[in-house]
């Protein structure tokens, strides 16, 4: 009998389950730290989180961006015109058995608009590499700036 080789395809995993915890590891994080935080409800266009100071009146909008390992995959349009000024994020929270702790960086896009990498033929989405995230690490502060 003759042997047959199987080729198997690696399925892609869903990216919603990181997702979710980034978010929340954002949320536990900024809830530690003294602040104000709640998660925005499913589905909300343009923002995945609301934070403040506990005096503050008004709540601040910032977006959520997690992958287990760099680079993140972005929306070219977060880095142009109105979301220019938003703050995002970017949430490594390594591999599953990982023992590292979660990394954040906060930037607000402006910052990083330059380091967009596209793919030729990509209209919509690009890549964030980790090098040029790497000098916001911890800059929970940017959340609070002045735009």
């Amino acid at each position: 009998m003759e042997e047959q080789s199987v080729t198997l395809k690696k399925k892609r995993r869903s990216g919603i389950p990181s997702g979710n915890a980034g978010e929340y590891f954002v949320m536990g994080e900024l809830l530690r730290r003294g602040f104000d935080a709640q998660l925005a409800d499913r589905n909300t266009k343009g923002y995945d989180l609301l934070v403040g100071k506990p005096a503050d009146q008004a709540l601040r909008k910032a977006q959520v961006k997690t992958v287990r390992s760099a680079p993140w995959y972005v929306n070219k349009a977060s880095f142009v015109g109105d979301l220019i000024d938003q703050v995002t994020i970017y949430v490594l929270i390594g591999k599953e058995d990982s023992i590292k702790p979660v990394r954040y960086f906060i930037a607000r896009n402006r910052d990083l608009a330059a380091h967009v990498h596209s793919p030729a033929g990509w209209r919509d989405h690009a890549f964030m590499p980790l090098k040029f995230v790497e000098a916001y690490e911890g800059r929970w502060d940017i959340l609070f700036e002045a735009n």
